[in-house]
């Protein structure tokens, strides 16, 4: 079980400057604009390193481009906004899924 934390942590963490070089370090919020290639982008300290991981799917099906928004989180983990409560080893299985899911979406196959 996670420690509970303290006061002074709470105050140090939210304190301006730092606070504002956590918030600057995130990814930018999603919108519901993209278009093209789906693109994520992770960033970690290590060691006074900055790491910066931006990993961009462009998928086609049939040959016929598939606007779909995959995020890849820090473990590997891969989601897609069109199945949000389902988690993926793969984008070729949240492929699979959306077809397998939403077959009306996807003309000819088997």
């Amino acid at each position: 079980m996670d420690r509970a934390i303290e006061p002074t942590e709470l105050t140090a963490a939210a304190a301006p400057e730092r606070l504002g070089e956590y918030l600057a370090g995130l990814a930018p919020p999603h919108t519901h604009h993209d278009h093209g290639p789906a693109k994520t982008v992770r960033t970690t300290e290590f060691e006074g390193h900055r790491i910066v991981v931006t990993t961009t799917y462009e998928v086609t099906v049939d040959g016929k481009p598939l606007n779909v928004q995959l995020h890849v989180d820090d473990d590997g983990t891969l989601s897609c906004h069109g199945l949000p409560s389902y988690q993926f080893a793969s984008a070729l299985d949240s492929i699979r899924a959306l077809i397998a899911n939403f077959p009306e979406d996807f003309e000819g196959g088997e």
